[in-house]
């Protein structure tokens, strides 16, 4: 009992002295966000950087999206094995948005894979069946690597990424998360190259 009764003024003290984090003032409290903002493009007194978004006037958003795919009124061929990769302008016709076209930097461009329509030996015989999403867009050097996984019916798939144009003599790949997936396989080589 007399133990307890001596930490009792020690834990209010500290609960106390804990959540001195609200009492910040205002100005100092969203550093995160201003840390943020420079990842958009955006400078610590919230002007745009010019010279990152080369004149664009919005966020520069790129990554990976579940809203960008293929066409799929157009032909597609293989190009790497058992997939379709598209890679151009955003508002290119061989590209398919669900629901409206976000406002991009018109310097990125969009990719979209697809297995659908593609031969695929190795892969699981109803087309259906192929759920091929874009896990990541990596850097190595100045290549672009794109990896793919496959997911199951239950988790929504990323046919698309917004990417930052490559430097000029840089490549763009696709390499399959694991060795089992029938997707961008090369014999003898770990990478498709498709730009």
């Amino acid at each position: 009992m007399r133990t307890a009764a001596l930490f009792a003024p020690l834990v209010i003290a500290s609960a106390l002295f804990g959540c001195s984090g609200a009492n910040e003032k205002p100005d100092n409290a969203a550093w995160e966000t201003r840390k943020g903002f420079r990842s958009l493009g955006v400078d610590d007194e919230g002007e745009i950087d010019i010279s990152r978004n080369m004149g664009y006037m919005g966020f520069d958003w790129v990554g990976v999206r579940h809203d960008l795919a293929l066409n799929p009124d157009r032909k597609q061929k293989a190009t790497c094995s058992c997939l379709a990769v598209e890679i151009g302008s955003p508002d290119d016709p061989k590209f398919v948005w669900r629901g409206a076209r976000p406002d991009l930097n018109p310097s990125n461009l969009a990719v979209a894979v697809s297995a659908f329509g593609v031969e695929c030996p190795g892969g699981a015989g109803n087309p259906a069946d192929r759920r091929p999403s874009i896990r990541a867009v990596d850097r190595s050097g100045r290549d672009l690597i794109i990896e793919i996984e496959e997911l199951p019916p239950d988790r929504p798939i990323a046919t698309g990424a917004i990417i930052h144009p490559p430097e000029a003599g840089s490549n763009i790949y696709i390499r399959p998360r694991t060795k089992g997936l029938p997707y961008a396989k090369i014999p003898g080589k770990d990478l498709c190259r498709v730009k």
